[in-house]
Protein backbone atom coordinates (compact mmCIF):
# COMPACT_ATOMS: atom_id res chain seq x y z
CA UNK A 1 0.00 0.00 0.00
CA UNK A 2 1.79 3.60 -1.18
CA UNK A 3 1.67 5.45 1.68
CA UNK A 4 0.61 9.42 1.32
CA UNK A 5 2.78 11.84 2.66
CA UNK A 6 0.80 15.05 3.73
CA UNK A 7 3.53 17.10 5.48
CA UNK A 8 5.94 19.53 4.01
CA UNK A 9 9.43 19.49 3.52
CA UNK A 10 9.57 22.79 5.24
CA UNK A 11 7.97 24.78 8.02
CA UNK A 12 3.80 24.56 7.07
CA UNK A 13 0.56 23.04 7.42
CA UNK A 14 0.98 19.22 8.38
CA UNK A 15 -2.08 18.35 6.64
CA UNK A 16 -4.62 19.74 5.03
CA UNK A 17 -7.04 22.03 7.06
CA UNK A 18 -10.04 19.01 6.28
CA UNK A 19 -8.07 16.03 7.34
CA UNK A 20 -8.15 14.70 10.98
CA UNK A 21 -9.55 15.31 14.19
CA UNK A 22 -10.27 18.64 15.19
CA UNK A 23 -7.81 20.06 18.08
CA UNK A 24 -6.90 23.20 18.54
CA UNK A 25 -3.68 24.04 16.33
CA UNK A 26 -3.38 19.96 15.56
CA UNK A 27 -2.16 19.96 19.06
CA UNK A 28 -1.74 16.71 20.74
CA UNK A 29 -5.21 15.37 22.86
CA UNK A 30 -4.88 14.01 26.05
CA UNK A 31 -7.80 12.53 27.29
CA UNK A 32 -6.25 12.87 30.94
CA UNK A 33 -4.74 16.01 32.67
CA UNK A 34 -2.54 13.48 34.82
CA UNK A 35 -0.64 13.09 31.38
CA UNK A 36 -0.53 16.54 30.28
CA UNK A 37 3.24 17.38 29.99
CA UNK A 38 3.16 20.75 27.96
CA UNK A 39 3.98 24.55 28.39
CA UNK A 40 0.26 25.23 26.66
CA UNK A 41 -2.68 23.19 27.70
CA UNK A 42 -5.58 24.37 25.98
CA UNK A 43 -9.14 23.36 27.88
CA UNK A 44 -12.36 24.36 25.93
CA UNK A 45 -15.68 25.76 28.23
CA UNK A 46 -18.54 24.95 25.98
CA UNK A 47 -20.57 27.32 27.94
CA UNK A 48 -23.28 30.18 27.47
CA UNK A 49 -26.09 29.78 30.37
CA UNK A 50 -24.77 33.04 31.54
CA UNK A 51 -25.42 35.26 28.47
CA UNK A 52 -28.17 37.84 28.67
CA UNK A 53 -28.44 38.17 24.42
CA UNK A 54 -28.18 35.60 21.80
CA UNK A 55 -27.16 31.80 22.90
CA UNK A 56 -24.56 30.25 21.24
CA UNK A 57 -21.28 30.48 22.53
CA UNK A 58 -21.68 27.27 23.67
CA UNK A 59 -20.23 26.37 20.10
CA UNK A 60 -17.10 28.91 20.38
CA UNK A 61 -14.44 26.28 21.73
CA UNK A 62 -15.45 23.87 18.41
CA UNK A 63 -14.82 26.55 15.96
CA UNK A 64 -11.92 28.18 17.09
CA UNK A 65 -10.98 24.34 16.99
CA UNK A 66 -12.35 24.16 13.32
CA UNK A 67 -10.35 27.72 12.12
CA UNK A 68 -6.94 26.54 14.01
CA UNK A 69 -6.57 24.23 11.83
CA UNK A 70 -5.47 26.58 9.30
CA UNK A 71 -1.96 27.10 11.73
CA UNK A 72 -1.44 23.35 12.06
CA UNK A 73 1.84 22.66 11.66
CA UNK A 74 4.53 20.60 14.03
CA UNK A 75 3.94 23.30 17.05
CA UNK A 76 7.64 22.73 18.21
CA UNK A 77 8.51 24.52 15.52
CA UNK A 78 6.88 27.89 16.01
CA UNK A 79 5.25 30.58 14.53
CA UNK A 80 7.12 32.34 11.61
CA UNK A 81 6.32 36.18 10.78
CA UNK A 82 7.54 37.36 7.37
CA UNK A 83 7.80 40.87 8.97
CA UNK A 84 11.07 40.82 11.04
CA UNK A 85 12.07 37.27 9.33
CA UNK A 86 11.02 35.77 13.16
CA UNK A 87 9.86 33.15 14.67
CA UNK A 88 8.44 33.10 18.27
CA UNK A 89 6.99 30.19 20.49
CA UNK A 90 9.82 27.89 19.06
CA UNK A 91 10.11 24.89 21.52
CA UNK A 92 6.99 24.86 23.28
CA UNK A 93 4.68 21.82 24.14
CA UNK A 94 0.97 22.44 23.22
CA UNK A 95 -1.73 19.66 23.98
CA UNK A 96 -5.25 19.82 23.90
CA UNK A 97 -7.30 18.37 26.59
CA UNK A 98 -10.85 18.62 25.05
CA UNK A 99 -13.94 20.40 27.35
CA UNK A 100 -14.90 20.92 30.55
CA UNK A 101 -17.69 18.80 31.63
CA UNK A 102 -20.42 21.12 30.92
CA UNK A 103 -23.72 20.07 33.11
CA UNK A 104 -26.90 21.88 31.47
CA UNK A 105 -29.11 23.93 33.84
CA UNK A 106 -26.79 23.70 36.99
CA UNK A 107 -23.90 26.40 36.24
CA UNK A 108 -22.46 26.04 39.75
CA UNK A 109 -21.41 22.81 38.77
CA UNK A 110 -19.76 23.90 35.50
CA UNK A 111 -18.27 26.41 37.25
CA UNK A 112 -16.76 24.27 39.49
CA UNK A 113 -15.36 21.79 37.52
CA UNK A 114 -13.66 24.71 35.29
CA UNK A 115 -11.71 25.76 39.14
CA UNK A 116 -10.73 22.39 39.17
CA UNK A 117 -9.47 21.70 35.62
CA UNK A 118 -7.94 25.08 35.40
CA UNK A 119 -6.09 24.02 39.18
CA UNK A 120 -5.15 21.06 38.05
CA UNK A 121 -3.25 22.54 34.66
CA UNK A 122 -1.36 25.04 36.43
CA UNK A 123 -0.35 22.20 39.23
CA UNK A 124 1.23 21.13 36.08
CA UNK A 125 3.40 23.72 35.63
CA UNK A 126 1.16 24.18 32.43
CA UNK A 127 -0.06 27.43 30.82
CA UNK A 128 -3.84 27.61 30.41
CA UNK A 129 -5.59 28.53 27.22
CA UNK A 130 -9.20 28.17 27.54
CA UNK A 131 -11.57 29.06 24.75
CA UNK A 132 -15.06 30.02 25.97
CA UNK A 133 -17.81 29.82 26.31
CA UNK A 134 -19.76 33.19 27.62
CA UNK A 135 -17.76 35.64 29.67
CA UNK A 136 -18.98 34.46 32.96
CA UNK A 137 -16.30 31.60 32.79
CA UNK A 138 -14.09 33.78 33.75
CA UNK A 139 -15.05 34.21 37.12
CA UNK A 140 -14.42 30.32 38.02
CA UNK A 141 -11.27 30.35 36.06
CA UNK A 142 -9.39 33.26 38.08
CA UNK A 143 -11.00 31.62 41.25
CA UNK A 144 -8.58 28.80 40.39
CA UNK A 145 -4.96 31.05 40.83
CA UNK A 146 -3.59 30.78 44.27
CA UNK A 147 -1.03 33.70 43.06
CA UNK A 148 -1.44 37.89 43.09
CA UNK A 149 -3.28 38.48 39.32
CA UNK A 150 -3.58 41.88 37.67
CA UNK A 151 -6.60 41.21 35.16
CA UNK A 152 -6.15 42.77 31.96
CA UNK A 153 -9.54 42.55 30.49
CA UNK A 154 -10.65 43.64 27.25
CA UNK A 155 -14.22 44.07 26.20
CA UNK A 156 -16.53 46.57 24.38
CA UNK A 157 -18.66 46.19 28.37
CA UNK A 158 -17.32 46.50 32.12
CA UNK A 159 -19.34 43.51 32.91
CA UNK A 160 -20.30 45.05 36.13
CA UNK A 161 -23.82 45.17 35.88
CA UNK A 162 -25.96 43.84 39.33
CA UNK A 163 -26.73 40.61 38.53
CA UNK A 164 -29.51 38.46 40.73
CA UNK A 165 -29.06 37.54 43.96
CA UNK A 166 -26.28 34.32 43.80
CA UNK A 167 -26.23 34.51 40.11
CA UNK A 168 -23.12 34.74 37.63
CA UNK A 169 -23.79 35.39 34.45
CA UNK A 170 -21.42 36.81 31.59
CA UNK A 171 -22.35 40.94 32.56
CA UNK A 172 -21.94 40.76 36.38
CA UNK A 173 -18.60 38.43 36.06
CA UNK A 174 -16.10 41.58 37.69
CA UNK A 175 -18.07 42.12 40.36
CA UNK A 176 -17.14 39.15 41.81
CA UNK A 177 -13.57 38.52 40.49
CA UNK A 178 -12.81 42.17 42.82
CA UNK A 179 -13.74 40.20 45.71
CA UNK A 180 -10.95 37.76 45.00
CA UNK A 181 -8.30 37.96 47.70
CA UNK A 182 -5.86 36.89 44.69
CA UNK A 183 -7.29 39.14 42.28
CA UNK A 184 -5.36 42.58 43.03
CA UNK A 185 -6.53 44.95 39.84
CA UNK A 186 -8.58 44.99 36.95
CA UNK A 187 -7.90 47.40 33.82
CA UNK A 188 -10.49 47.50 31.32
CA UNK A 189 -9.58 48.29 28.07
CA UNK A 190 -12.51 48.90 24.89
CA UNK A 191 -15.92 49.45 26.53
CA UNK A 192 -17.51 52.19 24.07
CA UNK A 193 -20.56 53.88 22.97
CA UNK A 194 -23.90 52.97 24.37
CA UNK A 195 -23.11 49.30 25.23
CA UNK A 196 -22.95 50.67 29.00
CA UNK A 197 -24.89 52.78 31.77
CA UNK A 198 -24.24 54.30 35.01
CA UNK A 199 -24.83 51.01 36.90
CA UNK A 200 -21.90 49.44 35.32
CA UNK A 201 -19.47 52.74 35.32
CA UNK A 202 -20.32 53.20 39.34
CA UNK A 203 -20.06 49.38 40.38
CA UNK A 204 -16.64 49.68 37.84
CA UNK A 205 -15.54 52.85 40.15
CA UNK A 206 -15.83 51.09 43.33
CA UNK A 207 -14.15 48.31 42.63
CA UNK A 208 -11.62 50.91 41.83
CA UNK A 209 -10.78 49.46 37.95
CA UNK A 210 -8.94 51.37 35.09
CA UNK A 211 -10.83 51.90 32.29
CA UNK A 212 -9.95 52.85 29.04
CA UNK A 213 -12.18 53.18 26.65
CA UNK A 214 -12.25 52.07 22.76
CA UNK A 215 -12.78 56.06 21.87
CA UNK A 216 -9.52 57.08 23.79
CA UNK A 217 -8.23 54.03 22.05
CA UNK A 218 -8.60 55.71 19.02
CA UNK A 219 -7.42 59.24 19.60
CA UNK A 220 -4.17 58.75 22.07
CA UNK A 221 -2.99 55.38 20.46
CA UNK A 222 -1.67 52.28 21.53
CA UNK A 223 1.21 53.17 23.17
CA UNK A 224 -0.49 55.98 25.44
CA UNK A 225 -2.79 53.33 26.53
CA UNK A 226 -0.13 50.59 27.25
CA UNK A 227 1.27 53.48 29.41
CA UNK A 228 -1.79 53.84 31.33
CA UNK A 229 -1.45 50.06 32.40
CA UNK A 230 0.20 49.38 35.51
CA UNK A 231 3.15 46.61 35.48
CA UNK A 232 2.29 44.22 38.45
CA UNK A 233 4.10 40.75 38.87
CA UNK A 234 1.26 38.65 37.79
CA UNK A 235 -1.00 39.22 34.66
CA UNK A 236 -4.14 37.04 32.97
CA UNK A 237 -5.77 38.32 30.38
CA UNK A 238 -9.36 37.86 29.56
CA UNK A 239 -10.22 38.48 25.56
CA UNK A 240 -14.22 39.23 24.88
CA UNK A 241 -13.88 39.54 20.80
CA UNK A 242 -16.70 42.42 21.42
CA UNK A 243 -13.92 44.55 21.88
CA UNK A 244 -13.49 44.51 18.01
CA UNK A 245 -15.22 46.18 15.83
CA UNK A 246 -18.18 44.03 14.40
CA UNK A 247 -16.91 44.72 10.83
CA UNK A 248 -13.92 42.44 12.11
CA UNK A 249 -15.79 40.11 14.35
CA UNK A 250 -19.16 39.51 13.95
CA UNK A 251 -19.17 36.08 15.63
CA UNK A 252 -20.54 37.75 18.91
CA UNK A 253 -23.86 38.23 20.90
CA UNK A 254 -23.34 41.47 21.87
CA UNK A 255 -22.76 43.55 18.93
CA UNK A 256 -21.14 47.30 19.22
CA UNK A 257 -19.94 50.00 16.31
CA UNK A 258 -17.31 51.50 16.44
CA UNK A 259 -14.72 48.91 18.17
CA UNK A 260 -10.60 47.98 17.92
CA UNK A 261 -9.36 47.65 15.01
CA UNK A 262 -7.05 44.50 14.10
CA UNK A 263 -3.80 47.09 14.07
CA UNK A 264 -5.15 48.09 17.72
CA UNK A 265 -6.23 44.86 19.36
CA UNK A 266 -3.12 43.25 18.21
CA UNK A 267 -0.72 45.91 19.54
CA UNK A 268 -2.43 45.78 22.88
CA UNK A 269 -2.65 42.63 23.51
CA UNK A 270 1.08 42.08 22.66
CA UNK A 271 2.28 45.08 24.98
CA UNK A 272 -0.44 44.05 27.84
CA UNK A 273 1.25 40.77 27.81
CA UNK A 274 4.53 42.72 29.23
CA UNK A 275 3.71 44.31 32.01
CA UNK A 276 4.01 41.47 34.33
CA UNK A 277 4.38 37.49 34.14
CA UNK A 278 1.21 35.96 32.01
CA UNK A 279 0.03 33.47 33.89
CA UNK A 280 -3.44 32.74 31.86
CA UNK A 281 -5.62 33.54 28.83
CA UNK A 282 -9.35 33.43 27.77
CA UNK A 283 -10.60 33.97 25.06
CA UNK A 284 -14.87 34.31 25.04
CA UNK A 285 -17.96 35.30 23.55
CA UNK A 286 -17.26 33.74 20.12
CA UNK A 287 -20.64 32.65 18.49
CA UNK A 288 -20.32 31.27 15.18
CA UNK A 289 -23.92 31.53 15.02
CA UNK A 290 -23.62 34.93 13.39
CA UNK A 291 -20.77 34.85 11.71
CA UNK A 292 -20.37 32.20 8.48
CA UNK A 293 -17.34 33.91 7.36
CA UNK A 294 -15.25 32.22 10.39
CA UNK A 295 -13.53 35.38 10.38
CA UNK A 296 -14.16 36.07 14.41
CA UNK A 297 -12.68 32.85 15.53
CA UNK A 298 -9.50 33.10 12.98
CA UNK A 299 -8.72 36.61 13.75
CA UNK A 300 -8.97 35.38 18.19
CA UNK A 301 -6.84 32.79 16.82
CA UNK A 302 -4.35 34.94 15.33
CA UNK A 303 -4.74 37.39 18.40
CA UNK A 304 -3.85 34.67 21.07
CA UNK A 305 -0.89 33.61 19.39
CA UNK A 306 0.34 37.10 19.05
CA UNK A 307 0.08 37.87 22.70
CA UNK A 308 1.74 34.15 23.87
CA UNK A 309 4.61 35.17 21.08
CA UNK A 310 5.22 38.90 22.97
CA UNK A 311 4.95 37.32 26.39
CA UNK A 312 7.18 33.80 25.78
CA UNK A 313 10.31 34.18 23.66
Amino acid sequence: MTELVCASATRGQAVPTFVGVRTFLGAPYIANLDDAHADFVVLGVPFDEGTWGWPGERYGPRAMRESSQEYNHDLTEGFYYVDGDRTVLKGKHWVDVGDVPVMPTVPAQTDDKITEMVRKIRSRGAFPIVLGGDHSITFPILRAFDIPVTVIHFDAHLDTWNGAPGNLDHASWVNRSVQLPNVKKVVQVGPRGLANDEEAMGNARKAHTIIITAEQVHRKGVDWVLSQIPTAENVYITLDVDVMDPTLAPGTGTLEPDGLNFAEIDGLLKGAATKGRLVGMDIVEVNPMRDGSTRTEQTAIRLLIDTLGSAFK
